[in-house]
């Protein structure tokens, strides 16, 4: 039986993410959506239209924004000024340095200032700051498939500096939104595998800065576009420094964390077994002087609506598990 002590609102419940989230919410013991908010005019499935006098009526303790980066960013400097606390699913608060916008992604960003004060929403590094954080700037899908298994290494130094990381990421179609586009309808991507945002993806700066000793010219990352509905693998080619073990440096960092299991040796991941829930699954080959890491989630689970159930919950003071047994 639900006994509801939280209250949270979420703006873009129309699209996949706020889907998923409103799906995970509706069996969370401790939080109830109070405000389901369409944020474009596809008003459907009980969603209203947005309006920040609305957004009162229903005393959110958290909003979410499910919304798209340039809306997001719009939206979050008047929810901070009216007093909420808000987690954004989208990319719009997830890197520090304002240039990297116009870059990446093609914008300039007109709230400079709060980029400093969004804590990156990856709960298995930055509990902490999460719990009393006003803004969270939830990871995306392929940077958390990618960061979870690297950022120990890096932070451990057990990476040969000379060499360089390659990620080939590859994606189920949800990925991409809800949006119509052509090159996600069912003719283009049924039977067919694509490469896209060729050494220009925008999660890259992503992976980059939260990869202590990273830099673009030793990172490459390719994503590619999967005939499924959703699921992220990744496969992650490094050499190690020489004699450190990468299977005892993951081992050991994710021994106690409920959503990252590193696979036994000989066992690697796939998608089939993390889809719909809130694993990040790791498998690990090495071979003389190369490793190569497996990686799996659930691009709308811990890739999205997942990971911002848990930044729910230690925002909230809830179990860490909460809503996503």
């Amino acid at each position: 039986m639900n006994i509801y002590s939280q209250r949270v609102s979420i703006v873009g419940v129309t699209g996949y993410t706020g889907q998923e989230l409103d799906r995970l919410l509706a069996s969370h013991p401790q939080i109830q959506v109070a405000g389901r908010f369409a944020s474009k005019a596809d008003v459907k499935s009980g969603a209203e239209p947005f309006s920040l006098e609305k957004l009162r009526s229903y005393s959110p303790d958290v909003v979410v924004l499910a919304t798209e980066h340039e809306l997001s960013m719009h939206l979050v400097p008047e929810l901070l000024e009216a007093g909420f606390r808000v987690v954004d699913m989208s990319g719009a608060f997830r890197l520090k340095e304002p240039r990297l916008y116009s870059e990446w992604y093609g914008f300039e960003h007109s709230a400079p200032a709060l980029l400093k004060e969004a804590v990156y929403g990856l709960p298995e590094f930055y509990a902490e700051q999460i719990c009393g954080a006003k803004l969270v700037a939830n990871p995306g899908c392929y940077a958390t498939a990618a960061i979870l298994p690297l950022v120990p290494l890096y932070k451990a130094s057990a990476l040969d500096p000379t060499s360089t990381v390659v990620v080939d990421g590859k994606s189920g179609v949800s990925g991409a939104g809800r949006q119509p586009k052509q090159e996600t309808h069912f003719c283009e991507v049924y039977e067919n595998v694509s490469a896209y945002g060729v050494l220009r993806h925008r999660h890259t700066p992503e992976m980059v800065s939260q990869l202590p000793g990273a830099s673009y010219d030793r990172f490459v990352f390719t994503p590619h576009l999967m005939p499924i509905n959703r699921g992220i693998l990744n496969t992650i080619v490094l050499r190690p420094a020489e004699r450190m073990s990468v299977r005892s440096i993951l081992t050991e960092t994710y021994a106690k964390t409920p959503f990252v299991k590193v696979l036994p040796e000989g066992s690697l991941p796939d998608v089939h077994g993390i889809v719909r829930t809130n694993l990040c699954s790791i498998g690990i080959v090495s071979k003389g002087p190369t490793t190569v890491i497996i990686s799996a989630i659930d691009n709308l689970v811990k890739g999205a609506a997942g990971q911002a159930v848990q930044n729910l919950n230690l925002m909230l003071g809830c179990a860490p598990g909460a809503g996503l047994s």
